[in-house]
Formats: C-alpha cells, sequence, structure tokens
C-alpha cells in the first residue's frame, strides 16, 4: 500500500476515533442526565452551589425569627384583649364614694388579670428567646457576607419589665387614689404595648420581603447551576446521530481502501466501549 494511502488510512482512522471520543462523551451525558463539564465549568458550579447553600443560614434565621415574633404577637393579641377590664376595674375602683369591701373584690378581679398578663407574656418564648419577657431582643441573621449589615435587631416588648419594675409595677385599686394612678399607668403602657405590636408587625413584614429575596437569589444561583449542569436530550441525540452518520462515513472509507486496517479499528472501538 502506497504511502499517500496508508496516510489516507490513518487520517480517517483518526477521524473515527475522535467521532468515537465525542459519542461516548454524549452517550455519558445522556445516561447520567448531566454535562460533561469542563474545569472553569466544575468551578463556577461549585461556586453557585456554595452560594445557594449559603443562603439557607439567613433563610433559617429569619423563619426563626418569625417564629418567635408570631408567638410573642399571639401573646400580645391575648394580653390586650384583657387590658380593657383592667381599665374598666380600674375606673370603678377610682370613684371616691366606693365602699373598702367593694375597692377589695375589685382589686382582687384586677391583680388576677395583673397574672394573667404575666403569665401570658412569661410564657411567650421559643427556643430560648422571649421577645415579652426581658430586653434581650433577638439578632437575625439577614444576608450571608458577615457584615453589620447582614444582622438585623428585633426589639423586645418587655411587658413582663412592665409588670415588674415598669409602668405596671404594684399597681393596685385598693383605694381611689391607688385606682386613679393605676388607670394612668395602664393607658401609658397600653400605649407602649399597642406601639410594640406595630414595631412587630413592620418587622414581620420587612423579614418577609428579606427571606423573599433571599429566596430569589437562592433560586438564580441553581438555576444558574442547573443551566451548566443540564442536558439538552433531543439536542444531545441529533449531535449523536450526526456523528453516527459521518464516523460511518469514515469506516467505509477504511474498509475501502484497506479491509485489514478496517477490522482491526472496529475490533479496538469494541474493547474501549465494553472497558467504558
Amino acid at each position: 500500500m502506497s504511502i499517500a494511502k496508508t496516510n489516507l488510512v490513518n487520517t480517517f482512522t483518526n477521524y473515527v476515533k475522535d467521532f468515537q471520543t465525542k459519542i461516548n462523551s454524549i452517550n455519558t451525558q445522556l445516561k447520567n442526565g448531566k454535562a460533561t463539564l469542563t474545569s472553569a465549568q466544575q468551578d463556577e458550579v461549585t461556586k453557585l452551589s456554595t452560594a445557594a447553600k449559603n443562603y439557607a443560614t439567613p433563610q433559617d434565621s429569619i423563619a426563626n425569627a418569625q417564629k418567635t415574633i408570631g408567638v410573642a404577637q399571639t401573646a400580645i393579641t391575648s394580653i390586650l384583649k384583657l387590658m380593657p377590664q383592667m381599665q374598666q376595674l380600674a375606673a370603678q375602683a377610682s370613684n371616691p364614694t366606693l365602699g373598702f369591701s367593694d375597692s377589695i373584690n375589685l382589686n382582687f378581679r384586677f391583680q388576677q388579670l395583673v397574672t394573667e398578663i404575666g403569665k401570658l407574656a412569661t410564657k411567650a418564648g421559643l427556643n430560648g428567646t422571649n421577645l415579652l419577657s426581658g430586653t434581650a431582643g433577638m439578632n437575625v441573621i439577614i444576608g450571608t457576607d458577615k457584615t453589620p449589615a447582614s444582622r438585623s435587631f428585633i426589639n423586645s416588648v418587655n411587658i413582663y419589665g412592665m409588670m415588674t419594675t415598669g409602668l405596671m409595677s404594684n399597681i393596685k385599686l385598693d383605694t381611689p387614689q391607688n385606682a386613679q394612678a393605676a388607670m394612668n399607668a395602664l393607658n401609658s403602657a397600653l400605649a407602649q404595648i399597642n406601639n410594640g405590636q406595630t414595631l412587630l408587625k413592620m418587622t414581620s413584614t420587612r423579614l418577609t420581603a428579606q427571606a423573599d429575596k433571599l429566596t430569589g437569589q437562592a433560586k438564580t444561583a441553581q438555576d444558574s447551576v442547573n443551566a451548566i449542569q443540564n442536558i439538552d436530550p433531543v439536542k444531545l441525540k441529533a449531535q449523536l446521530a450526526e456523528l453516527q452518520s459521518r464516523q460511518n462515513i469514515d469506516y467505509q472509507l477504511i474498509s475501502q481502501l484497506d479491509p485489514n486496517a478496517y477490522k482491526a479499528l472496529i475490533v479496538a472501538n469494541a474493547k474501549a466501549n465494553a472497558s467504558i
């Protein structure tokens, strides 16, 4: 066989092998349902996957904060239902013509409500955080960059503090004068509680917006990962058919130029494919 013919056979043989490498790659992608990535693509996938996972920390922190706020808001709602009763009792007890026994009775009922509010406040905690009992408040992670801007602080509505050392501490209705002082304290306390409730609602709304933003960012990162990793089976199958067609043409040319080389190539490719 002439040198020119040998060179031609070698050229077509290399084409066949190159096509086979590409065919094997496509078959692997179709089998796994994932694209075969370059090093640069793999690095990008790793970076994006890490970013998507990092969003889970602030999302969990916000979710926990929302639950804690929810528990506090439920307790505040119950407390606000008791406050008018307390105001009504205080108004009755502030009457200067009221008898001593009536004052004692009104004060007894009043103190029962005070105790009930204290219980509601102290039981309004979740996972060790109580926004109605204590002044610590709550730190919330809202971002991924670990800067001060990635944290938010929720101020407490320290109702239990009002009961023990604040506006509603030691309030009683045993005299008209004390009843009047109790009315004034209740009005001030009610204003603070309503303000605290409003602030918690605003905080919850802000956290919801941030959670939605994080969800969108996490989805964008994951969508980018999917865009790199996922395959288009229809497109790949069309590429596979074209490669196989072009490879078959080269096989035929080799078989016509050198039947022995053709047989050797068929055997070699069969063994290579069997090992994949």
